[in-house]
């Protein structure tokens, strides 16, 4: 961490270096209020970080199609989820809904809108077909903003 003053202002500046999986270092400053600035993933950032959660979905990403907007990412790691799902396989699905929820947090707004229109709105379906364990496992981890969204699109009104 490295502080210093700004000769012009007297204002005490706080810097503190962060490095993560993006391949680059984010800074990250504070300035007696101001807000942090955090590095905001974009769906190429995603692929990557989804490839280290699940390398099983390398080979899917190597189409052209599936790994060229948000929309067509988002949507390629919804069915591995599904198919984590279907297979009871508890250790893949919880890396996977970690990333998922990673994903939304740190996303920029083309990333967040698929995660909501793709995989929120999957959810239902995916589940269906669960017992109430596999039901309450899948929504136990999800964060509170996708678990936010999911009710507000189950609970819309006028729907």
């Amino acid at each position: 961490m490295i502080s210093f003053f700004n000769d012009n202002k007297n204002t005490k500046h706080t810097i503190s270096y962060i490095t993560t999986n993006y391949k680059q270092t984010i800074i990250k400053g504070t300035d007696l209020g101001t807000t942090s600035q955090k590095k905001i993933m974009n769906y190429q950032d995603a692929i990557a970080e989804i490839n280290l959660a699940l390398p099983s979905c390398r080979e899917e990403f190597k189409e052209t199609y599936k790994a060229n907007n948000s929309f067509m990412v988002i949507s390629t790691f919804t069915r591995q989820i599904r198919n984590a799902i279907q297979d009871q396989n508890q250790k893949i699905l919880t890396n996977a809904l970690q990333k998922m929820n990673e994903l939304y947090d740190k996303g920029d707004t083309a990333l967040k809108n698929a995660i909501e229109n793709v995989f929120i709105y999957a959810l239902d379906s995916m589940t269906f077909s669960c017992g109430i364990e596999r039901r309450t496992l899948v929504f136990s981890q999800l964060s509170s903003g996708l678990n936010s969204k999911y009710l507000q699109q189950v609970y819309k009104t006028g729907l």
